[in-house]
């Protein structure tokens, strides 16, 4: 395929197969509608913006949207929350009819990229207001991809808003454990220590009910993935297309995994899980202190302010900390955290009608104070490489010194960068619930996780092989 040209989006689908698809799916309207017309009563561009966020969420960027909006008279910009973004969109760009803007999350550069769904935006952003270097050390890596045709990584996205893992832990359980609580754990062997000391049963014995926990790989099993990467280990060799599930770090991080479950006791945190309350909401379990410590992003502040305990003025009362997640004593670098980067992003789909007034939004979106505002609604740090002294010293989730120290770490890891990433996930999140009910040694089921994922990089590189720009 030439660099002429570039590729028809998701390969060989028409305009007619693309609509085909959304009505045979029953999303035609979901998907194309709410439209209108693309230039409003007054002459302004209308740009429309598809968006996954609801409640106060998308109320952040609606703010931005509207500040936006009101700081010129040449563009409109149409904020639209749509389920099942990801996908709609792709069926959209085919069709010849995408939306302006698209926010995704990081995982969607690979697909996007190499389909020719997007535009790169180092070739739009001609004033270098959006350039890579603008972001946190450890965000940077989301944004670029290999140009299918030319090798040469480009820059495909900007961060929305930026996602960072860390461990959260309740001081208040910490003391009543004889735990110090200005000593949070460091490595895997201080934090196992705590589990060990904050498990409570109801009754004496192993395999009584559990009333605490410690700690659990399986909550919120949101990444099911990343505990290999804590000894030291990686899932994915980029420069070969190799997956690595089944390295001994790996193997080592999952048998860890497996300990934690034994000590607790397989069907005692099955009943014990099985209590827990949705994410958001009072019952979490964190909230509830049935669960002592917990890996999540700075979103979980948020859900802490609004549905933690408070005090006899209606404050939250909640006692937590947060620090890095816990890495082999050999890895610990206090300087150097490790730490998961999942984080929101935004693209220009390929056939949009005004990308220079696509520029002028995102560059609009990338404004310090703009990032800044939508961070601050989020509960989380700043995606860009510096922080201004304000943001840090009134923000309101007390760990944002711990995320943006994480961001900024030339130790953050991300989500594979492949395609194939949906699948490899799907394999481990199914191998973990496997591994966690001690079903299989952590050995076997990574082997055969492995075995399974590399038959998806398989699959990918020759459907690129397809389309003329395979591996070189």
């Amino acid at each position: 395929m030439s660099d002429e040209a570039p590729p028809s989006p998701l390969g060989q689908m028409t305009r007619r197969t693309a609509l085909g698809a959304l009505v045979a799916g029953g999303i035609g309207f979901a998907a194309f509608g709410p439209r209108g017309a693309k230039e409003s009563a007054d002459g302004r561009i209308v740009l429309d913006y598809w968006e996954k966020w609801t409640g106060h969420e998308a109320r952040a960027m609606m703010k931005l949207v509207d500040a936006f909006n009101s700081s010129q008279k040449r563009i409109r910009v149409r904020y639209l929350t749509t389920a099942g973004i990801d996908q709609k969109a792709l069926i959209s760009i085919a069709a010849g009819d995408p939306p302006d803007l698209v926010g995704l999350w990081n995982y969607n550069v690979p697909q996007y990229a190499e389909t020719g769904a997007i535009l790169p935006l180092d070739e739009l952003d001609t004033k270098g207001e959006v350039r890579a270097e603008r972001f946190a050390q450890g965000f940077r890596p989301v944004l670029m991809h290999p140009d299918p045709h030319t090798k040469k990584e480009r820059q495909w996205a900007v961060i929305n808003t930026g996602g960072v893992l860390a461990l959260y832990y309740n001081k208040q359980l910490f003391r009543e454990a004889g735990l110090d609580p200005e000593r949070p754990p460091r490595t895997i062997e201080e934090l196992t220590a705590a589990n060990t000391r904050l498990i409570k049963r109801s009754k004496p014995g192993s395999d009584a009910p559990l009333e605490r926990a410690g700690f659990m790989q399986t909550e919120p099993g949101w990444w099911s993935w990343i505990w290999g990467y804590s000894f030291g280990g990686s899932l994915y060799d980029a420069g070969n297309d190799r997956c690595l599930a089944a390295s001994p770090q790996n193997v080592a991080g999952f048998e860890w995994v497996q300990r934690t479950s034994e000590e607790l006791g397989v069907e005692a945190n099955k009943t014990f899980k099985a209590g827990f309350g949705n994410y958001d909401s009072p019952l979490n379990a964190f909230l509830t202190g049935k669960l002592a410590m917990v890996v999540q992003g700075p979103w979980l502040a948020n859900v802490i302010n609004a549905h933690g305990p408070k005090d006899a003025s209606g404050r939250p009362s909640l006692d937590y900390g947060v620090v890095p997640m816990p890495v082999t004593a050999d890895l610990y670098d206090a300087n150097h955290p490790v730490g998961l980067i999942d984080c929101d992003i935004m693209v220009v789909p390929r056939g949009v009608k005004h990308p220079e007034a696509c520029m002028e939004f995102i560059a609009f979106l990338q404004r310090q104070e703009n990032v800044e505002a939508m961070a601050l609604a989020h509960y989380k740090s700043s995606p860009l490489a510096v922080s201004s002294k304000a943001f840090l010293e009134n923000h309101p989730n007390r760990g944002i010194l711990t995320f943006d120290a994480i961001a900024k770490s030339d130790r953050t890891y991300r989500v594979p960068r492949t395609r194939a990433w949906p699948q490899i996930k799907d394999e481990l999140d199914a191998g973990l619930q496997r591994m966690w009910s001690l079903e299989r040694s952590a050995k076997d089921e990574l082997a055969m996780i492995e075995r399974r994922s590399q038959e998806y990089l398989d699959t990918v590189e020759a459907q690129r092989k397809q389309r003329g720009y395979g591996r070189a």
